[in-house]
């Protein structure tokens, strides 16, 4: 986490973490826990000591996007090659979803809630958009904003239990598929928890394992 708060740590005794340190300000408390999943996106990587994975290379891939408001609403999403490659992403309230230039993935240096937008990114996909579709040309924009998309090192999510605790589990380097992917994630991860083994999805080409 940041100054403000955030996980800070586990409290782990043999194969088994017994708590979580929780950072609030300046003051630090234990959470007992019986399980423990990281799923903290680009920043999992930050566990990596005491999950016993020091292999556990998370990235951050940098995405600005726009929420822009075009004369009519629009129902397609639209995917472009080149220039950026913007997608776009239409809302029933009106408002499009506008995303492109993203930035190569790096070890994150931005804490969770302290994303800075560069306005120049920003400004650039605007242009861009107004370039390509006239429906955006007179769209005012609401808001400029940025991510980071989780990047596991080798590319796939990993997903599963640390091999060298009893009970504590990961979930993330989805990218941007990690909408689409977070029902049968969460799925898998509850019936480990819970049964000792996912049962109505495979994930094991995802084992955490190859991380140690």
């Amino acid at each position: 986490g940041g100054a403000g708060s955030g996980a800070d740590g586990g409290g782990v005794a043999g194969d088994r973490v017994r708590a979580v340190r929780v950072r609030v300000g300046e003051r630090v408390q234990e959470m007992p826990a019986r399980a423990v999943v990281v799923a903290m996106g680009p920043w999992s990587g930050k566990a990596a000591n005491w999950l016993r994975m020091p292999k556990l290379n998370v990235f951050g891939q940098k995405y600005h996007s726009v929420l822009m408001r075009p004369n009519r609403v629009l129902s397609q999403a639209v995917f472009f090659q080149g220039l950026g490659d913007p997608e776009v992403y239409p809302r029933p309230d009106g408002e499009v979803y506008v995303t492109g230039f993203p930035d190569s993935p790096e070890p994150m240096r931005e804490e969770p809630g302290q994303v800075q937008v560069r306005p120049e990114v920003a400004q650039r996909l605007v242009k861009t958009i107004r370039q390509i579709s006239s429906e955006f040309v007179d769209a005012p924009v609401v808001l400029e904003q940025a991510c980071h998309l989780p990047i596991a090192s080798g590319g796939d999510p990993v997903i599963g239990r640390a091999p060298a605790l009893q009970n504590a589990f990961v979930a993330t380097g989805h990218s941007c598929w990690g909408i689409l992917n977070a029902p049968a994630t969460g799925v898998a991860i509850a019936e480990m928890i819970v049964d000792g083994k996912s049962s109505s999805v495979d994930v094991s080409a995802f084992d955490p394992s190859k991380f140690m």
